[in-house]
């Protein structure tokens, strides 16, 4: 064996040990030999190795890149559509879609900063009314020009102002009106729990009082809620990184009161439903981990099964990680990546790179000792 074909089995053994046997088994005896005696001695031809598998690295990074710049991205309106900031002490605000720039840069832990203290992000569109839904399964209507706006320096109004919320109770999802004139509304807990109710059920006039539109069981908290056509799938992720599509008819209507039926089948007491949306017309799902691995996935990979199953494989994940978010994404538009310490950037979602099913994804979030990803939301192009 000559050097190069010495490096290049020396790379092919290295990556047979991430779901295989340890480094030493994928070398052998026969190829530890050609190793010391091409190289003189078996710290020396790791190193030749390593170089040229990060030299690979970097021209694969730049080939993912130029297919990023192929995106035609366009800013159009819906960047100055407001976008709903749920806070890490369970407040709810508004703000211009626009304060929220677009960097390659993750934001520095700063008190002057506007990502400080958000927890989640929440985009509808732009709407004249919204319902918004707790985790205590109650909804609220609201003109969207009542939702208080965020203000960095001085934050005394906040959503507790307006709604009569309990003192343990908070904001999980935001709704447009617009979407439960007709149809069905369909709610996804992480405990893997999900109902269908009709939307005329929840009637057209705007509430601040509060009323019931589900329950949710104690130890339980609200992943998704959404208004959906009669005709179409859903699809839910979990922490887990699995994930099921099936026909939204497999949930009958109910109630308002009812809990509703198990969607998913969740692995452990550490697992949960991360994600839920409905699946017509959606092309791309992105997703993130805790630990800051992104990817984007085709959407048609994922055929429709029955409800309450374990779903497919949707990203795997290295030991102790956790997937943190997924959603529903356009190529040309943007995410929004929110951690543990309150920060949240703005990318383009091409920098996501396109993967299969199996594969973990590529580092896409810098992290700062324990912190860990929380949340992913997918925004309009903001440049």
């Amino acid at each position: 064996m000559e050097r190069e074909q010495v490096i290049k089995a020396l790379i092919e053994a290295a990556a047979q040990t991430e779901d295989g046997p340890a480094f030493e088994e994928s070398v052998g005896e026969t190829l530890w030999a050609h190793a010391e005696r091409e190289f003189g001695d078996w710290t020396s031809a790791l190193a030749a190795a390593l170089v040229e598998a990060a030299r690979g690295k970097r021209r694969s990074s730049t080939r993912r890149t130029s297919g990023v710049a192929d995106v035609e991205r366009k800013i159009t309106e819906a960047f100055e559509h407001p976008v709903y900031v749920e806070t890490l002490d369970q407040k709810l605000y508004g703000i211009p879609g626009s304060e929220l720039s677009v960097s390659d840069q993750v934001p520095p832990v700063d008190e002057g900063t506007l990502s400080e203290g958000i927890g989640a992000l929440h985009y509808v569109g732009d709407s004249d009314a919204v319902y918004l839904f707790s985790n205590q399964g109650r909804f609220f209507g609201l003109n969207s020009q009542l939702v208080p706006t965020w203000d960095r320096r001085d934050q005394r109004r906040s959503i507790r102002d307006l709604l009569f919320l309990e003192p343990d109770e908070a904001i999980r999802a935001v709704v447009p009106r617009r979407r439960l004139v007709a149809g069905r509304l369909i709610h996804i807990t992480r405990g893997g729990k999900g109902k269908a109710s009709d939307a005329s059920e929840l009637g057209s006039g705007l509430d601040r009082s509060g009323r019931q539109a589900f329950k949710v069981r104690d130890g339980d908290d609200v992943a998704a809620v959404m208004g959906v056509d009669r005709d179409t799938t859903v699809f839910c992720a979990s922490a887990k990184g699995k994930g099921i599509h099936f026909e939204a008819d497999e949930m009958r209507t109910m109630g308002l009161v009812a809990v509703g039926v198990n969607v998913i089948k969740l692995d452990g007491d550490d697992d949960a439903v991360i994600g839920a949306f409905e699946g017509k017309r959606v092309r791309q799902i992105a997703v993130i981990s805790e630990q800051g691995l992104g990817k984007r996935v085709d959407f048609s990979e994922f055929r429709t099964q029955g409800r309450a199953g374990q779903g497919m494989q949707l990203a795997r994940l290295n030991p102790g990680d956790l997937l943190a978010g997924a959603v529903p994404c356009n190529p040309a538009e943007d995410l929004a990546i929110t951690t543990s310490r309150g920060r949240v950037w703005r990318v383009p979602a091409a920098q996501f790179h396109m993967m299969g099913r199996p594969a973990k994804g590529n580092p896409v979030a810098e992290l700062s000792g324990d912190e860990r990803v929380v949340h992913l939301a997918a925004l309009p192009c903001g440049g």
